[in-house]
């Protein structure tokens, strides 16, 4: 795996990239963290040169000036800058989550850019009506985040990335307990990695991302961007939607299937639920090469 250091305007991202063939960018959702990916790399870098980076201020991604923006269309910008910086004129893309949010922008605003897209479970929820369940509990998740309850509202994002979370996931009560043990963790770890100067996992700089993922994301992400619909349908890039089997009911498989009638694009169906890449890496592999090897037949 080669390491590289692209910088971007207000950030400098850590960008990995493995095996050969024709580029195939991952986009991560919350957390932003290439790391999310680490299971599926070795998988698809068999058949593609696979690019993941770390989307800017979370991780090893730091923002470079105060007021850096985390707009989806500067994010976008970023993922242009990516291949860019490796003299890629066109790419496959897959964007999961906020990732997929990410993947829209780049096929309104850079389709001579890409050689197909999969955009994964975007928790578009701003296309639903007001009270719809879906938007309600990515409000709630919101309202905790912005009152100063981040890893409580940690514990239900997580919760909702689940197709069966355990049962103290989902009440206030233990979430206040899961949010109590995290910040002993994180403290902990922080003493551990001073004294024997290890570098994080990818688990604890998710935890470290959930600030931004909860302040400044997801109002961004769920709420402040709107899709541009006309040029979504107008693009000439080929691309699709896609949910997981075990997603039915949450709060980014209505959005997809909602966009999917709208603008007359396929909704594909890949193995388990939110996060296939890290529960079902060997299937999720599976269905996305055959899904993208289908947009050049």
């Amino acid at each position: 795996m080669v390491i590289d250091s692209v910088a971007v305007p207000g950030a400098r991202l850590h960008v990995e990239r493995a095996g050969d063939g024709p580029a195939l960018l991952l986009i991560s959702g919350g957390g932003g963290d290439a790391g999310m990916y680490a299971d599926v790399v070795p998988l698809l870098a068999r058949t593609f040169t696979v690019i993941t980076y770390d989307r800017r201020g979370n991780s090893r991604s730091p923002f470079t000036g105060p007021d850096a923006s985390i707009t989806i269309p500067r994010q976008a910008g970023d993922a242009a800058a990516v291949l860019d910086h490796y003299g890629l004129r066109g790419a496959y893309l897959f964007g999961n989550s906020g990732g997929a949010i990410i993947a829209l922008e780049m096929l309104a605003s850079h389709p001579d850019r890409l050689l197909g897209v999969v955009v994964h479970e975007p928790p578009l929820v701003q296309l639903l009506p007001t009270g719809s369940p879906e938007r309600r509990e990515i409000e709630r998740i919101g309202r905790l985040g912005r009152h100063g309850h981040v890893m409580r509202a940690y514990a239900a994002f997580g919760a909702m990335t689940l197709p069966d979370p355990p049962r103290m996931f989902l009440s206030p009560t233990g979430q206040a307990v899961i949010a109590a043990g995290t910040h002993v963790m994180l403290s902990f770890e922080s003493l551990a990695r001073k004294v024997f100067r290890h570098e994080p996992d990818v688990m604890i700089r998710q935890l470290r991302n959930a600030k931004l993922t909860l302040g400044r994301e997801l109002p961004e992400f769920c709420f402040d961007y709107g899709p541009d619909l006309a040029a979504l349908a107008a693009t000439t890039a080929p691309w699709c939607l896609a949910t997981g089997h075990e997603s039915v009911g949450k709060p980014y498989f209505t959005p997809a299937h909602v966009l999917s009638e709208r603008l007359g694009i396929p909704c594909q169906e890949f193995p388990g639920g939110h996060l296939p890449f890290m529960q079902h890496p060997e299937e999720f592999t599976k269905t996305l090469t055959t899904i993208l090897e289908g947009f050049s037949a």
